[in-house]
């Protein structure tokens, strides 16, 4: 398992080791929360080719890189100044 943070989301993307649930034995999986809370998985494996967690954490930033307006932070942000 490793820990990666992109596009302002904290992301973790594992190597499934038991056959239930999202996705096979084997495949890559990234977990992270959503704007309302919810954990959200997605199998890269099927979406973007990974067969390695190293491979999975390189789609994950590169997602993250082209879609800037996905996630939290200053991206997508609207702030507006008080006085």
């Amino acid at each position: 398992m490793t820990k990666v943070t992109a596009g302002g989301l904290k992301h973790k993307v594992t190597k499934k080791k038991e056959d239930r649930g999202a996705g096979d034995k084997g495949d890559i999986i990234v977990e992270q929360n959503s704007k309302s809370g919810k954990k959200e998985r997605m199998n890269l494996t099927k979406l973007a080719g990974a067969k390695t967690v190293k491979q999975g954490v390189k789609a994950t930033k590169d997602y993250h890189k082209k879609h800037p307006e996905i996630g939290k932070g200053k991206r997508g942000k609207k702030t507006s100044k008080k006085k």
